[in-house]
């Protein structure tokens, strides 16, 4: 099989500052997101564990 350009770009990575302050709006945006994507579990577990002892006072 042969692979053949058709003029798409590559999407550059994004990397955070090495220091870990934002520096621009695109930097706070990305870091909001992130720390949202690494509480995720947590704040799921949070919200399951509501809902049973909510359950349970009924």
């Amino acid at each position: 099989m042969t692979m053949t350009d058709v003029g798409v770009k590559p999407i550059p990575v994004y990397t955070p500052p090495a220091d870990g302050k934002p520096r621009n709006a695109v930097d706070a945006k990305w870091m909001r997101l992130h720390r949202a994507m690494l509480n995720r579990s947590a704040r799921l577990a949070k919200k399951k564990a509501d809902e049973v002892e909510d359950s349970d006072r009924h």
